[in-house]
């Protein structure tokens, strides 16, 4: 397994949103409250600036401002912090990774650059180079995620990635099972992969998982942690194992309904609507995207109810 300088990238972490206020300016204590969520929780860190959490609609001061408040609310806290770095550029990418990095965070995570796909040998190269600009204390968290970038980070590619020392960890989006099981097959002895939503950890923990992206535990944070936690040690037919398992899944189920909002186009909505349910104060995503309707906002409410209810007996 990895060595990490700062805090080690294990265990459920939670996506941040980016809370607005009415005038689609950035809400600082909406982003401070939601760490302070996480930490209370017992999860062991978060992630500031995924894709969920809005990272292509921020300027460079904001990016900056809200990574440096993010880092030291983490902290604070006693939690990790990773905060994203991708771009649609590199020169950028490379700027808001070297700025967290500056800041203190624990982690960066990044994805290829998006709008157009790039090419194998180019991903390769934009993400040695990438980890190579950094001093090396913060670990850099690789982000696979077809429908953002248009490329598959595949495991012969990882052949040439495990040679940089500072990429220690990936959240793996893709979780079409013979390429997920074949990137835990390869590296998890190597590198903590982190499963792209939390459901998805029950079985990638049996291959060697190391953590989970948190979306749906927003609704029981602290029954998400536990179950990561639970399933790291092997836990995985104690009957509350199962059915917070149980309640994870249903809930990600209900909202890819082909009658429910595309999870692509909405998920800012998505998140700032899930974690709404944790007790965030999120307001609305910065335009053009736009809220879950109020339909499926009543169905989002309902499918969460397992969750919540398994959160409210902890």
């Amino acid at each position: 397994m990895p060595e990490f300088i700062r805090k080690p990238l294990e265990g459920l972490f939670p996506l941040i949103p980016l809370s607005l206020h009415e005038d689609q300016e950035i809400d600082f204590d909406g982003v401070r409250r939601s760490i302070d969520l996480v930490a209370a929780s017992g999860a062991p860190g978060c992630i500031v600036f995924g894709s969920m959490g809005q990272m292509t609609s921020v300027t460079e001061k904001e990016f900056d401002a809200v990574c440096e408040m993010a880092v030291e609310a983490g902290h604070a806290g006693g939690i990790a912090v990773v905060v994203g770095s991708t771009a649609s550029y590199q020169r950028e990418a490379i700027r808001r990774a070297r700025a967290a990095e500056r800041a203190g965070a624990d982690g960066s995570m990044l994805a290829a650059p998006y709008a157009l796909p790039v090419t194998a040998e180019w991903a390769l190269r934009f993400f040695v180079e990438v980890a190579e600009s950094l001093d090396g204390e913060m670990a850099l968290m690789l982000y696979n995620y077809s429908p953002l970038t248009g490329m598959n980070l595949t495991a012969q590619m990882w052949e040439t990635l495990l040679d940089t020392p500072n990429i220690k960890a990936i959240k793996e989006s893709n979780t079409f099972l013979p390429h997920f099981d074949e990137i835990l097959l390869t590296i998890a002895d190597r590198i903590n992969v982190f499963a792209g939503n939390d459901p998805a950890f029950f079985h990638a923990s049996t291959l060697g998982a190391a953590g989970a992206t948190g979306i749906f535990s927003w609704a029981g944070l602290r029954a998400g942690a536990r179950f990561v936690d639970e399933c790291r040690r092997g836990n995985h037919d104690d009957p509350w194992v199962r059915s917070v398992f149980a309640a994870l899944q249903h809930f990600s189920a209900a909202i890819r309904r082909p009658d429910m909002p595309s999870m692509v186009s909405y998920e800012h909505g998505y998140l700032n609507a899930i974690a709404g349910l944790g007790g965030a104060r999120t307001g609305v995503p910065r335009k053009p995207y736009g809220p879950l309707p109020d339909g499926a906002m009543v169905e989002l409410e309902a499918a969460a109810a397992a969750l919540q209810a398994l959160e409210a007996d902890l």
